[in-house]
């Protein structure tokens, strides 16, 4: 009897969180399907149901770890903008975001994705171009800032977190989170 659409979709969705934790966690070269399908509690044989390669797999996995950040959450209707990027920031630049569950891929792979081929590559730069439309909608709700402008702070988010993670001293990697912080938000807030 074959499985149903529903049973299908989920068994993509534990392959691919699976994928996103153990990747971000450990790398490309460093994560074999087996211990994917193994956390999944999936056998190998399952994996080739779902996707064509290792590759594939980890090119959605990067998609599926975006769209399940704090990047892509619903906005509460009665949260003003600028509250809403005040949240993205403080939860981005965390220690629990280094140490979480579901750390984003951008910062935690972003020397991984170098070494990939060209589709994996493309899905991290549309990812990256995602985060970048996403902060940028909610901070023109109140802010002048550019994109240009945008650009420089993302890219300053995903270094600092890629740069906390590596660190071993818990109070330079606060004290990094929180500069990061300071200076995105006061660039967001058009102050100098």
């Amino acid at each position: 009897m074959p499985y149903s659409k529903q049973h299908k979709q989920q068994s993509r969705k534990r392959i691919l969180q699976s994928a996103a934790q153990l990747f971000t966690a450990k790398g490309f070269d460093n994560t074999s399907i087996d211990e994917i399908m193994a956390s999944a509690d999936m056998t190998r044989g399952a994996f080739y149901a779902h996707f064509a390669s290792k590759s594939e797999l980890y090119a959605q996995a990067l998609i599926y770890a975006a769209t399940n950040s704090i990047f892509s959450m619903p906005k509460p209707d009665n949260l003003p903008e600028q509250s809403l990027v005040e949240t993205i920031l403080r939860g981005y630049l965390s220690l629990g975001h280094i140490n979480g569950e579901m750390p984003c891929p951008l910062a935690f792979l972003v020397t991984d994705v170098v070494n990939q081929d060209p589709q994996v590559r493309k899905t991290y730069t549309k990812v990256f171009k995602g985060m970048n439309r996403q902060l940028l909608k909610h901070a023109k709700a109140y802010s002048s800032c550019t994109e240009d402008t945008l650009l420089a702070v993302t890219a300053m988010m995903i270094g600092g977190v890629a740069i906390g993670r590596a660190l071993d001293d818990k109070a330079t990697t606060k004290k990094l989170l929180g500069s990061c912080h300071q200076v995105a938000q006061s660039l967001l807030n058009d102050e100098p």
